[in-house]
């Protein structure tokens, strides 16, 4: 990777919006602040117009500088904060880059996942915490979130970095047997101390990975999907179960016109499922929103988990005959009688929610996904790391209880674990992995 350049990037999210981030960082990345035209400019951070050559009218920004090495990168880095136009702030980015090779900088836009690829280059982070940046922009709930946040702690890394030195130390004394192997009285580490280290090296390995939990695991949260037909009620339920309005709710039928997902905990150990509210199930399809908007609804009916079927109290019962269905009466304040149903609720009375998540939590709760306290999440790379570290301690422990006097082949095996243990830990870091890792970000990260 080229880190000798500068990069530039827009670092907040695409769209427009009130204030946007560019953010540059390189050797000289200081010197790009002239080509801006600032006035008043702060010394670590302020406000203050700046004036683009180019254009000839002032702009209001924040300019936050960052000397490395305790930047985010570890380098030199400024960044712009002004108002979020995407058409504006790539044309400052083109002015910067030209302004950049005026001054003799050679200066660009950032690749994809650079910034955080320099914070691991400068040794900021480690590989597993930048994972764990990736892993952070692309969580969707909070499983996924405190997974992440997991990740980016470097809680993994610190593991395996204390697994590669107890396995280092294993090794140095197998070696030192074998280089001294001619002195009689030398024995560098006996088999029995030598099988007692492997088996809690393996013990260590083996309950990390009984405790972990996969990322994909954690991204693949069952689904459970609000129909039926229109105006049955769906989105309040919905805003109900999740405790925020979060789908337009009104009179009028048909309000719902996609699919909402939003994930949902179902216990009090934060297992999770992804609740979905779709538009009311319709034979109406007369005009192309419509007939969009009943093959969105059908497409997230069949790949759900659970299908919530709600019609209102008092309608003639015309139930989805599908074993996922959970039957559930709506608006039961507006009638008296209690109808076939697994579950009556009214909302406006707060009556029978308790019931529709348990009804969930029955139906998903051995799909549905937890991180409990002492949990460590992995990425697959990590899962295949730490089997096959354990897969090769196990072969040493085997060679050293039927062959203890092949301490090359010991030696052997155990240079197989320690390998596969440095690159999880961050030390060793061949070019695949780091094109695996930061292959998945965005740009401006």
């Amino acid at each position: 990777m080229d880190t000798a350049s500068v990069i530039l990037a827009v670092g907040s999210p695409p769209g427009r919006s009130g204030r946007g981030m560019i953010r540059a960082s390189g050797a000289g990345v200081f010197d790009l602040i002239d080509a801006l035209s600032c006035e008043a400019v702060p010394r670590t951070r302020g406000v203050g117009p700046i004036r683009l050559n180019a254009s000839g009218y002032g702009l209001p920004a924040i300019l936050i500088r960052c000397p490395g090495p305790g930047s985010y990168t570890g380098e030199d880095v400024f960044e712009l904060q002004l108002p979020g136009q995407p058409a504006l702030l790539d044309r400052i980015i083109d002015h910067m880059i030209v302004a950049g090779m005026e001054r003799g900088l050679e200066t660009r836009r950032a690749e994809p996942g650079e910034y955080t690829a320099r914070a691991w280059y400068s040794g900021r982070l480690s590989l597993t915490e930048a994972e764990g940046v990736a892993a952070l922009i692309a969580a969707r709930s909070d499983a996924e979130l405190r997974a992440a946040g997991l990740l980016k702690t470097g809680r993994l890394g610190t593991v395996a970095a204390a697994s590669a030195d107890r396995i280092a130390g294993m090794l140095a004394l197998v070696e030192a047997g074998i280089d001294f192997t001619d002195e009689e009285d030398v024995v560098a580490i006996e088999p029995a101390e030598l099988l007692r280290r492997l088996r809690s090296e393996i013990d260590v390995l083996q309950d990390l990975l009984d405790r972990s939990v996969g990322m994909e695991v954690l991204q693949a949260l069952p689904t459970v999907v609000l129909c039926g037909p229109p105006n049955a009620g769906k989105s309040t339920l919905f805003n109900a179960l999740l405790c925020d309005r979060r789908a337009v709710v009104a009179e009028m039928a048909g309000t719902t016109r996609d699919a909402i997902a939003e994930p949902m905990t179902i216990d009090d150990r934060g297992a999770e499922i992804l609740l979905i509210d779709a538009a009311g199930i319709d034979d109406d399809g007369g005009s192309v929103i419509g007939r969009r908007m009943q093959e969105m609804t059908r497409t997230v009916m069949a790949e759900a988990d659970v299908l919530l079927h709600c019609l209102p109290a008092g309608l003639e019962a015309d139930w989805i005959d599908d074993p996922r269905v959970v039957r559930v009466r709506t608006k039961q304040d507006l009638c008296d009688a209690q109808q076939d149903a697994d579950v009556h609720v009214s909302v406006t009375e707060s009556c029978g929610l308790e019931q529709v998540r348990s009804a969930i939590a029955d139906r998903t709760l051995d799909q549905a996904v937890h991180m409990s306290a002492d949990a460590v999440a992995l990425q697959p790379r990590h899962e295949a790391a730490l089997a096959d570290a354990l897969e090769s301690l196990q072969a040493t422990r085997a060679m050293v209880e039927t062959r203890p006097d092949s301490a090359e082949l010991v030696a052997m095996h155990l240079r197989t674990s320690l390998d596969v243990m440095a690159i999880l830990a961050g030390t060793i870091a061949p070019d695949d992995v780091l094109g695996r890792v930061f292959a998945s970000f965005c740009i401006g990260k």
